[in-house]
């Protein structure tokens, strides 16, 4: 007999797909997302309440960084930077006052249960018909993590939100209200569900100023994540980050491959963007800049970016659109230089 553990859980029942394996996953702006099984069945998709939610928490192996072993990190694995989500009875609940719409919750649901909606995250309940619901046992626990496991990794399709200036522009307000630690948590998370590993610096850590490091199978660097006017500060900061990576704890610098995390690219006239080529040009260097704008449109649109190299900007070319529309595959929904988003703002 299993032993029940409901004690222990906020879920008092959890669930699995009765037509097993799921192939696909379609997502649909202001929509629920559609779900496609082995079997050809397709149906709108629906919380299972997992007993250990994707959408609230990383991975382990999401936070770490091989290239970078020695460096003490934030061990924290928070999904929503503004702790947003929390596990119920019966399936996740969404605190839409502290929602950013942000989209990290959406793309992380191993079923394709969470949507936005005007700008929120929203929760689709499953048709009971299609669901075997169990008790939250030891046996009922083991019986949905093992559909879990087997259904970790199914196609995505279609679009979580289709971007405008509305939407970008809000969203990027904000940012800007939000904590150091929760915009710094949200450039990690993002860059975590854009295919890499990702982990901030431990706070406290005084002989370490970076913000964080990220690595994927084709590079690493550290991070630099910046959403004031001190953009000048960043690209010494940077400068800083790789000798002390070097130095302290043996990082090959000529395999850094920096970035910058940025919430608006800065006026043309900064010196920012002259530095930058200053130091590609003498120590051959290339700083790759994103803005949160564009790491949204990315994970909006189901893409990994394993090169931010592409990323690279100076005063001869300061705009990122050509690479963001290369990744997407379309053109891009945001007028020329709004909030700095793809191009300095003029």
């Amino acid at each position: 007999m299993s032993r029940t553990l409901n004690a222990n859980y906020i879920q008092t029942e959890i669930s699995v797909y009765k037509n097993g394996k799921i192939c696909s996953l379609t997502f649909n702006p202001e929509k629920e997302t559609d779900i496609q099984f082995q079997n050809g069945k397709k149906i709108k998709s629906g919380c299972v309440n997992c007993i250990n939610p994707q959408c609230m928490s990383l991975r382990d192996e999401d936070i770490e960084c091989a290239e970078f072993p020695d460096i003490a990190h934030d061990m924290s694995k928070y999904l929503c930077p503004v702790n947003a989500i929390k596990s119920g009875a019966k399936a996740i609940v969404i605190d839409e006052k502290k929602c950013i719409g942000c989209g990290l919750c959406v793309a992380s649901c191993p079923v394709g249960a969470i949507y936005l909606q005007g700008g929120k995250a929203k929760v689709s309940h499953a048709d009971k018909k299609d669901l075997d619901t169990f008790a939250v046992d030891t046996a009922g626990i083991q019986k949905q993590n093992r559909f879990l496991t087997e259904n970790n990794s199914p196609d995505k399709s279609g679009m979580i939100q289709k971007e405008s200036e509305r939407i970008i522009g809000k969203i990027c307000d904000e940012i800007k209200r939000m904590s150091q630690e929760e915009q710094n948590i949200l450039a990690r998370n993002l860059l975590i569900k854009l295919g890499n590993h990702a982990t901030l610096a431990r706070q406290g850590n005084v002989y370490m100023r970076m913000d964080g490091f990220y690595s994927n199978k084709k590079q690493f660097g550290v991070v630099e994540i910046e959403t004031g006017a001190d953009m000048l500060d960043v690209s010494r900061a940077i400068l800083d980050d790789v000798a002390v990576v070097n130095v302290r704890y043996g990082v090959d610098k000529n395999k850094n491959h920096p970035l910058a995390i940025v919430l608006s690219l800065p006026n043309k006239r900064t010196d920012y963007w002259q530095v930058l080529k200053d130091i590609r040009d003498i120590i051959e260097m290339p700083i790759g800049t994103i803005t949160f704008g564009a790491l949204l449109i990315l994970l909006w649109n189901n893409k990994e970016v394993h090169d931010f190299d592409q990323f690279y900007i100076d005063v001869d070319n300061s705009s990122i659109r050509s690479s963001v529309v290369s990744l997407v595959g379309r053109s891009v929904n945001i007028g020329d230089g709004f909030y700095g988003v793809l191009e300095n703002s003029k």
